[in-house]
């Protein structure tokens, strides 16, 4: 996981370096606020606020690391913190009218806050569709974070999700 985080990386950083040079890359933040609701059998319900950090190249890619809190809970009082930190890669669709569509994919690990879970959780990927409207972002999608429990042991939690944030 770790080498292909690196390999991802290193391709962003010379795809940068060459665009740049153009003047195509503007730094590009993102907020996120949102819901999951678990589905299958290891499921629990999640909410989350995550930040990206990264850069837009051109008018139709943008990419950075984002990071954030997720805080799984379950309908039985048990709850879990996990810190993602994860490389997101957003594809904007050209429609040339206010609303911009996207497809986005957000790839990395998990890191257990919590006592009850191991501090190196497992994946962690986000694929997601969504539209940006002026500085407003709407995205559905799934997500699936694997987690160490010190009790159950690994679980893959599952989930579909909903996030509203902002693009500055």
């Amino acid at each position: 996981m770790k080498r292909i985080i690196s390999l991802l990386a290193l391709t962003l950083t010379l795809f940068v370096s060459t665009s740049s040079a153009k003047g195509l890359v503007a730094y590009q933040g993102e907020i996120d606020f949102g819901y999951a609701l678990g589905v299958g059998k290891e499921s629990s319900g999640r909410a989350s606020l995550h930040t990206i950090q990264g850069i837009s190249i051109g008018k139709y890619l943008s990419t950075g690391f984002g990071t954030g809190f997720d805080y799984h809970h379950n309908f039985d009082d048990s709850s879990e913190v996990v810190v993602p930190m994860y490389l997101n890669i957003k594809g904007y669709l050209p429609t040339g009218k206010s609303i911009c569509p996207y497809l986005s994919c957000d790839v990395g690990a998990g890191i257990g806050v919590t006592d009850t879970l191991d501090n190196d959780c497992g994946l962690y990927i986000a694929p997601a569709v969504g539209f940006v409207w002026k500085i407003l972002k709407v995205q559905v999608g799934y997500n699936l974070q694997n987690l160490n429990n010190i009790d159950l042991g690994k679980l893959s939690m599952s989930s579909v999700q909903l996030k509203v944030g902002f693009v500055f």
